[in-house]
């Protein structure tokens, strides 16, 4: 398998865990990316897509959530080099969501990558220093083949269309004309509109072209692939073009090796939009009334004489949400994002002897971003100008990575075997972002600079120069191909860290591994390989914001300023100490494997930023400083088994996945949290909250309440029969986190007829639907109508009015009474299926070496789900506003056919 900076092992030979999974099983059922394809199919791993939909970022987290301000991701390499993180343009509030973008992941091309090893732990990682403290995602991309030409076609076009939707009710409509608040009586027809006639069927084509030939001295490989992505919602789409050259050549007689490889990537992104109210159209189509009629609203502008341009026609206002025609927001409020990625990798190798090899590698990356808002005239006034809004946001990343290598794998006499690896890297990422625009002054939907309204208009230029320079090594002793001891050790020095005396930190990690059927007599007909293996490592990560540690002086008025922030020339790095044990078996000549595992981390020197006391303030003109502190722990289990047999021309192959994870907060810093309540609110809507205290865990979820009797019941008042609210009172409702994941995964086929089908599940776990609360508020809901019918809403037992319950418990934009919205985030899943053919082409056509053609389905149903939203869908794929669901787009089911032909 492959391993750290790219190594090549034997699996029998590591300390750790290791997960390996093919490229071709992550391309069978495919939207175009692949990290969702992970889901179920590796133990240890929490994937979690973000509502944005295609093209969108995918939140990957490993063994828990370890830290508690720096990201939790795990860290994607290709091809043994590090990629730089950049994930934008996070939803954090009940009213951000729109213009979402993909992270640089979601730009590669799946058709591309050989295998994904999956590096949960830091021990397998720690090689690759402080951004690797959450585990590896490792890339390993095609190569040219020797002695063979390749050409392969591929097509997979699916059409999807909403998963799940809350249910609404057709039977009652408004009290008055031109109201939004479905409380009026019973119509007298039920109301045939249906909110999922808003959404159109959602287009996905994803075409490859890929080219392979080689000779023993020279390998070419060459690859070209689109996706193109009409989405449910109007105006939404989304389109990327790769192109990837990789050649790899022998010279000198075989001694030296020089592989050059170059990836290119170009993408649109138009509206994608994953939650809240603003430029959000689902609070209008959800919201509307069934009496009334929708059709009025696709008209959704009128020509203006006065103006003598098209304006926005909505008759309802904005209720309370920032409501607009939902037409004129997926039609007239455009967020458009252009990205372009070029990586261009050189690696040479050369053997100095059998036993020894030096090796350097080079990797310049680029990446170029634009994204525009343009909004029209007439747009809500609260977001531009009555001639509209414009703004460019141009942001630019580079980063160079190189490293030289110094690898041997020496036998020492007959029963001992070294192998090493020493060396050392250098990262330098420059990222660079400026953005200018603002309202339009003059001229209506003019969207340049010179239209934008100066004296209101918006600027930023920011940016960073981060550079970590590092030394390492590896070394593994074998005793007789069975025992082996791993030692690793690094040393960094991060800018990150600048003048605080922690600029250089060191790490290490220790590992011992048996193969007992080969040490003892105990292979049988049952048992045909067992391995036992155990490893302790550390791993330090400096902060992710630059600037911490040293002064700067930002410019106002043109003048330069003290910063608020006080520089801590105390900065320590985050630690990770980690230990983990696990084993390998397999029964059965091989036929079935099982690999277990169980682990325990320890994150120390968290990252705080604490206020400053009035007297420093005054005295230093600082209010905040970052400071260390604080523990969080994680311990788990992973289990992954796979059976494969073959019965004749019939070949069965299932797998199955289990992981657990708990997460405690051990330790805080004071003056971190609220005194009174011992906790820490890091986001919320205002009736969610994400909070964290001591003996808590990371992803907890605080949520208000109503009133509540001396017997623990909800108060009804005596004289309304109505209940009162506590909008700011608190109470811990769960976590957002499952206590544990499952897999299960088959793959059949018998003459050239394949059956592929994978079912995932997540288990415990809580989440908070804002949306329903606002719905039930509105009178749309379909519980709003049973309880109408009902003869009222049923509290303690006893009906109460429905209409005054409602509209206490899910009033406000914020999203009512949170306490009255949580459901239990346990779903199974059809994840994924797939039923293809192998066609006998070459009975026809001798130049076709195989064809397949399949029907394909992703999402396809749920075999159990309470929550009204896909609870595995998240807005925000970073650490934070979890579990959330206001107004996000729903999670997609979709079918089609996929061809691959191969020449």
């Amino acid at each position: 398998v492959v391993t750290a900076l790219g190594i090549t092992r034997k699996s029998k030979a590591l300390t750790y865990n290791v997960q390996e999974i093919k490229g071709s099983d992550l391309t069978k059922v495919t939207d175009g990316g692949f990290v969702t394809s992970l889901a179920g199919r590796v133990a240890g791993a929490t994937v979690n897509g973000s509502s944005a939909g295609t093209g969108s970022s995918t939140r990957v987290v490993l063994r828990g959530v370890k830290s508690i301000t720096n990201n939790n991701n795990a860290l994607y390499v290709i091809d043994g080099i590090p990629m730089p993180n950049n994930i934008r343009t996070q939803a954090e509030d009940i009213f951000s969501g729109a213009g979402q973008t993909g992270d640089f992941v979601s730009n590669l091309n799946p058709e591309d990558i050989e295998t994904v090893s999956i590096l949960s732990g830091p021990s397998a990682a720690a090689l690759y220093g402080s951004a690797a403290a959450n585990g590896v995602i490792m890339i390993t991309t095609k190569k040219g083949r020797k002695d063979r030409t390749d050409v392969g076609i591929s097509n997979s076009t699916t059409f999807s269309s909403p998963l799940l939707l809350p249910k609404f009710q057709h039977t009652y409509g408004t009290s008055e004309v031109g109201s939004y608040y479905s409380w009026g009586d019973k119509l007298v027809t039920p109301s045939t509109y249906d909110p999922a006639d808003f959404f159109q069927t959602g287009v996905n084509s994803v075409t490859s072209l890929t080219f392979s030939t080689g000779t023993e001295k020279n390998q070419t490989y060459l690859s070209m692939g689109t996706v193109s992505n009409k989405g449910i919602i109007p105006n939404n789409k989304y389109g990327r073009h790769n192109f990837t050259a990789r050649n790899t050549s022998m010279f000198l007689d075989g001694r030296m090796n020089l592989d050059v490889s170059f990836m290119g990537g170009l993408v649109d992104e138009q509206n994608m939009i994953s939650q809240g109210q603003y430029f959000n159209p689902l609070v209008a189509v959800y919201l509307f009334p069934p009496g009334d009629d929708f059709n009025k609203a696709k008209a959704y502008e009128r020509y203006n004489p006065s103006r003598n341009l098209m304006t926005q026609w909505w008759s309802f206002g904005d209720n309370g949400l920032l409501m607009q025609n939902p037409y004129w927001v997926t039609q007239r409020d455009i967020f458009k994002n252009k990205k372009e990625r070029y990586m261009l990798t050189m690696a040479l190798r050369y053997n100095l002897a059998s036993w020894i090899n030096v090796s350097g590698r080079v990797k310049w990356d680029k990446t170029d971003e634009k994204a525009e808002k343009k909004f029209a005239g007439s747009t809500n006034l609260l977001f531009a100008s009555d001639a509209g809004y414009y703004s460019l946001n141009s942001l630019d990343t580079r980063q160079i990575y190189a490293d030289g290598l110094v690898n041997i794998n020496k036998a020492l006499g007959d029963d001992y075997n070294v192998t090493a690896n020493l060396g050392a890297s250098i990262e330098d990422i420059v990222f660079n972002q400026y953005l200018y625009g603002g309202k339009l002054q003059g001229v209506a939907n003019l969207y340049t600079f010179a239209n934008v309204n100066q004296v209101t208009s918006e600027t930023s230029q920011t940016g960073y120069n981060k550079q970590k320079q590092s030394v390492f090594g590896t070394a593994q002793l074998g005793f007789k191909n069975r025992l082996f001891l791993d030692l690793t050790a690094r040393n960094d020095w991060a800018s990150a860290l600048a003048s605080s005396g922690n600029q250089s930190f060191f790490y290490s990690s220790a590992g011992l591994s048996g193969v007992l059927t080969d040490m003892f007599d105990i292979k049988s007909g049952l048992l045909s390989y067992l391995k036992v293996r155990a490893s302790y490592s550390e791993v330090g990560n400096e902060p992710n914001e630059a600037f911490l540690t040293i002064p700067t002086y930002p410019l106002a008025g043109g003048f330069p300023v003290t910063q608020t922030r006080m520089p801590n020339p105390n900065l320590k790095p985050e630690l990770t100490k980690s230990w983990e044990a696990g084993v390998n078996a397999a029964f059965f000549d091989g036929a079935l494997r099982i690999d277990g595992t169980v682990y325990t981390s320890r994150t120390y020197n968290q990252y705080f930023q604490l206020p400053l006391s009035a007297a420093d303030v005054l005295t230093s003109g600082y209010t905040s400083v970052f400071v260390n502190g604080g523990r969080v722990d994680n311990k788990g289990i992973e289990v992954s088994a796979r059976y494969t047999q073959k019965f004749g021309e019939f070949n069965w192959s299932t797998y199955a996945t289990y992981s657990l994870n708990k997460n405690k907060i051990i330790e805080l810093v004071p003056g971190w949290t609220d005194p009174t309540t011992g906790l820490r609110d890091l986001t919320g809507t205002g009736s969610y909250k994400m909070s964290l205290k001591e003996g808590g865990s990371m992803g907890d979820i605080y949520v208000n309440t109503l009133r509540v009797d001396e017997h623990g019941a909800i108060y009804v008042d005596p004289g309304s029969q109505g209940v009162v609210a506590e909008p700011n009172k608190f109470v811990y409702a769960g976590n957002s986190n499952p206590k544990y994941n499952l897999g299960w995964g088959n793959d059949l086929s018998w003459k050239g007829v394949r059956l592929g089908f994978l079912f995932t599940g997540r288990v415990g776990g809580i989440v908070v639907s804002n949306t329903q609360a606002i719905l039930d508020a509105f009178g749309v809901s379909q519980a709003s109508a049973d309880a109408r019918d009902a003869g009222g809403a049923l509290v303690n037992g006893r009906p109460v009015p429905a209409k005054e319950y409602y509209q206490v418990v899910g009033a406000g934009a914020s999203g009512g009474i949170a306490a009255m919205y949580c459901y239990s985030a346990t779903n199974v899943r059809l994840a994924e299926a797939s039923l293809g053919y192998d066609l006998p082409v070459k009975r026809w056509l001798r130049f076709v070496k195989n064809a397949n053609i399949s029907l394909v389905g992703r999402n396809l149903f749920f075999l159990y789900n309470s929550a009204p939203f896909d609870p595995e869908l998240t807005a925000n794929t970073q650490t934070y506003f979890q579990g959330i669901d206001y107004f996000m787009m729903p999670s997609l089911r979709s079918f089609g056919l996929s061809v691959k032909l191969n020449f």
